[in-house]
């Protein structure tokens, strides 16, 4: 194992790539402009495509919203038609929520536009250290992957 300044080291260095991440390549306010729900409704929509479908009371969980908080979010994807709420085959005390047709034509609207926005951004960078990029998300992806 590594010793602990090399852990905290890396740590910081994981901290400092959210955050440059997140101010150049990765700005959420563009990517969730003119959506027609809010972000935090997106933020379910894409978690939800992420575990399929779920009790409510998990997608709460892992989302850590309080459930009563969790209940007017698909609420309102339900009435927009972003999400179905039925009722757990063997269980019917457990109520299940599932992405619809239109939540994932949103969501794959909403990739395509993140996408568009990255090789924008990228664009600016030379030959070499795309090829670096090339070489190295790969790799920290499935580092990252790895962690629970």
């Amino acid at each position: 194992m590594l010793a602990k300044e090399d852990m905290n080291s890396i740590s910081n260095d994981l901290f400092l790539l959210v955050l440059h991440l997140s101010g150049r390549i990765f700005n959420p306010s563009t990517m969730f402009k003119g959506l027609p729900i809010p972000p935090s409704h997106t933020k379910v929509l894409f978690r939800l495509a992420k575990l399929g479908p779920c009790p409510v009371s998990h997608l709460a969980n892992d989302l850590i919203i309080s459930r009563p908080n969790m209940t007017p979010i698909i609420d309102k994807l339900i009435a927009e038609g972003y999400a179905d709420r039925y009722d757990a085959p063997n269980d019917r005390r457990i109520i299940m929520v599932r992405l619809t047709e239109k939540a994932h034509t949103l969501l794959h609207s909403i990739e395509q536009k993140a996408k568009s926005l990255f090789v924008e951004k990228l664009s600016a960078l030379d030959e070499k250290d795309l090829l670096n990029l090339k070489n190295i998300i790969p790799e920290l992806n499935n580092i990252v992957l790895k962690i629970k």
